[in-house]
């Protein structure tokens, strides 16, 4: 039997900068549970300690999203060893996860990892995502797609980089999707919408009528407008304080 342990660090040996990174990222778990985005132990968010970016926090393997608490989290240096040598072992697959995407993208500060079933349904199909909704049109111009593989080799490490490149959204093939933020709200906003895309997709095509499809110059135009807006912030601040006072009320111990 996995046996959890919490907390791991004493908050009292966490810098400031470090536990606001801390807070951040559980929020993000707890927000991504509330909104039925979670997958029992598997998936993961990462997050970049602030003020030391070599150094990556992830959670305990076997922990549900809704359990983990800013203390909980486990930091490993770059390489993927754990700072606390007695840490339990965070969740599985997630140490290569933090390596490639923080090692490469040095402007990336959180990334989700998900399993939601819209995303692995559309990611399922030939044609992935099209547009047939304004978060489609937000999202699609900044992902790609790579196929799925079970066994994480230098090889495949070497391909994911490659196709990662300088995309904020990568979809595996009947399997999930990895999403960057250079913040905690500007990942859970596109992991949020991604989800919405692509359920907004599958209830379209399921009416089994022509859909309306927007045009690639209207993709293109609408983009445009969307990103020039001075009344809308589409990096997720704009929603952020509110998720946040939300959990403060809701579960207001995912930062102990």
């Amino acid at each position: 039997m996995l046996n959890v342990k919490e907390p791991v660090t004493a908050i009292d040996q966490i810098s400031e900068a470090e536990w606001q990174t801390r807070c951040e990222q559980a929020a993000l778990y707890r927000l991504l549970d509330h909104y039925g985005m979670s997958d029992l132990a598997n998936q993961v968010v990462g997050a970049r300690v602030k003020d030391s970016p070599d150094h990556y926090l992830l959670h305990q393997y076997g922990m549900f999203y809704e359990e983990i608490t800013a203390s909980s989290l486990i930091k490993i240096d770059a390489d993927g060893e754990p700072a606390d040598p007695s840490a339990l072992m965070p969740v599985d697959g997630a140490i290569n996860l933090a390596k490639w995407i923080f090692g490469t993208r040095p402007e990336t500060n959180f990334f989700i990892h998900g399993h939601c079933e819209a995303v692995m349904a559309v990611g399922s199909t030939k044609q992935g995502l099209i547009a047939v909704s304004q978060a489609a049109v937000y999202l699609m111009h900044m992902l790609d797609y790579i196929d799925y593989e079970f066994f994480e080799d230098d090889v495949y490490a070497a391909k994911f980089k490659k196709t990662l490149g300088n995309n904020e959204i990568l979809i595996t093939r009947n399997h999930g999707y990895y999403v960057l933020g250079r913040s905690a709200p500007e990942a859970f906003f596109r992991a949020y919408f991604l989800r919405q895309a692509c359920s907004t997709q599958i209830k379209v095509l399921s009416q089994g009528v022509e859909p309306h499809i927007i045009d690639t110059d209207e993709v293109s135009r609408f983009k445009q407008q969307m990103y020039s807006s001075e009344h809308y912030n589409y990096d997720g601040t704009t929603e952020w304080a509110a998720l946040i006072r939300k959990l403060e009320r809701e579960q207001p111990n995912y930062k102990t």
